[in-house]
């Protein structure tokens, strides 16, 4: 066995043990899959085209260095692999044919004229033809084809690869048992194409009619559909971003579905939703329950100090306070169901899932709240104190009054500081969102960025739309909106179709 040399740095392919030997193990079984079902799908599509055949790619040549031009004519003698994966010793193209990692013996090139079908060219030259295409595009199209290309774009070891090539990073960045990995490549793809041209794929604009003072919190609801902002001057504005089309500016003014006065007697700090329910925080120590279509307040839960941190779930709602205590409701009651104090400082973030709370404090310590137990069985002490956190997947990626992102592995209820990354923000990280596809971040540096999400993660993007600081950001189904100091809202959202869809 001889390693090939690649053009490619070494940095570009990094594979463990294990990867190597799923992927050889990966291709031995489909190509096993393929012998055995090839012939007969050929066979059905030939007489259901008349004898043609479908998609022939006919009198396409491969053009070798020496000038010849040549057609693959055996599937024995081609060995596919990442660069540092051992292959069988033969004679390898010339480099632009790296990428491909082809080994063709001098028997498998013949000068005759052969014409080949997708799905019985070899399994290796049909993988890397994928390559230049999208996941979106491979699960909406080429798998739907035939069976035989429904088992290959379904088994899951090939979205992992196809991932790991592509981006070499730890991802995700902590164990996650029960991920998508067909839809996270999707996710990661799409991300990365649109963010890497956000001009090209994404409208910007934005928002500032009726609005008078900073705005300190947005929030997306229903798919990204409607946006809900709060300000300074106590307005809390809803928008139906579908009814403004920027193409006739004059339609700007049918954004605004509600807007309502005086909706709390103090700053509005902090949102949560839950289906058409939107829950928002605010300085004068309630949390109202607000109907979207109707627009007005169905209920409010009363605190004893400003809530600066909201999570919310069916029959439950918890705040984050001011007065270093967490407030647990549920929706239909107006007196909270307990009380609990974890903090010497301000609760400033609160998140969770089905079996923990976590809440971040002004005094640096990041509290998990065990709920079956119904007691405090951690404590993460921190460098800096957080301001927004993200929790989902066995992450949680939270900003600090400093500027870094820091990630926590939360598996198995472990909650160990992984890292905390300079992600490039000049001042404090005001919001986290993180996603299977990119992580944002905003600050109160006036930037928006766009990061890879993975372990030292990369920006793909830097927006500065905003001419003050950031003080929270939103993404949902495509959609990113962001809070600005500057009296104003900003949103991106996709040019084509609606939303965020896969297919």
């Amino acid at each position: 066995m001889a390693r090939h040399s690649s053009s490619h740095s070494s940095a570009d392919h990094h594979y463990s043990a294990l990867q190597v030997s799923e992927y050889q193990s990966y291709q031995e079984s489909f190509a096993a899959k393929s012998d055995a079902t090839c012939e007969s799908s050929s066979k059905e599509k030939t007489e259901q085209n008349g004898g043609e055949n479908l998609q022939t790619i006919s009198s396409q040549r491969l053009h070798h260095a020496s000038g010849e031009d040549f057609t693959i004519a055996s599937r024995e003698n081609i060995v596919m692999c990442p660069t540092d994966i051992p292959v069988e010793e033969g004679k390898l193209l010339d480099n632009k044919f790296n990428d491909l990692n082809v080994n063709i013996d001098d028997t498998s090139i013949c000068k005759e004229n052969q014409a080949f079908t997708l799905d019985t060219i070899p399994i290796e030259i049909l993988l890397h033809i994928c390559t230049f295409l999208e996941a979106g595009e491979i699960i909406g199209s080429m798998s739907k084809v035939c069976k035989t290309f429904q088992e290959l774009f379904t088994d899951e070891s090939y979205w992992r690869i196809r991932i790991a090539k592509r981006w070499p990073k730890k991802y995700p960045p902590v164990s996650c048992q029960n991920i998508d990995w067909q839809g996270a490549c999707i996710d990661r793809e799409r991300s990365h194409r649109v963010w890497s041209h956000p001009e090209q794929h994404l409208e910007h604009f934005t928002f500032n009619e009726g609005l008078f003072a900073a705005v300190d919190v947005v929030h997306l609801l229903q798919e990204g559909h409607f946006l809900a902002a709060g300000s300074r001057d106590r307005y809390l504005t809803l928008l139906d971003l579908r009814k403004y089309d920027t193409s006739r500016p004059e339609t700007k003014k049918d954004l605004k579905l509600h807007c309502i006065n005086k909706a709390h007697n103090g700053w509005i700090w902090s949102m949560a939703s839950l289906g058409t329910q939107l829950f928002t925080g605010s300085w004068d120590t309630t949390i109202k329950v607000w109907d979207l279509v109707e627009g007005q307040a169905v209920t409010a839960h009363k605190c004893k100090s400003a809530v600066l941190g909201l999570y919310a779930e069916a029959n439950l709602l918890v705040g984050g306070c001011f007065d270093k205590k967490v407030y647990f409701f549920d929706p239909r009651q107006e007196s909270p169901v307990k009380v609990k104090r974890w903090h010497r400082q301000p609760v400033l973030c609160v998140t969770g899932d089905d079996r923990y709370i976590v809440a971040g404090s002004e005094d640096k310590s990041i509290s998990v709240y065990d709920r079956r137990a119904e007691a405090v069985f951690k404590s993460v002490h921190v460098e800096s104190y957080p301001l927004d956190m993200s929790y989902h997947c066995n992450q949680l990626w939270y900003g600090d009054k400093h500027g870094f992102l820091n990630l926590i592995d939360a598996t198995l209820g472990n909650f160990e500081l992984v890292q905390r990354y300079n992600v490039g923000h000049t001042d404090k990280v005001t919001g986290v969102v993180h996603t299977t596809g990119a992580i944002y971040t905003s600050s109160n540096d006036k930037t928006i960025k766009v990061l890879e999400p993975s372990v030292d993660p990369q920006a793909i993007v830097t927006l500065q739309k905003h001419d003050s600081g950031v003080a929270r950001i939103d993404f949902k189904n495509g959609v990113l909106a962001s809070a600005g100091c500057d009296i104003s809202v900003g949103i991106w959202r996709p040019k084509c179709d609606w939303g965020w869809q896969r297919f």
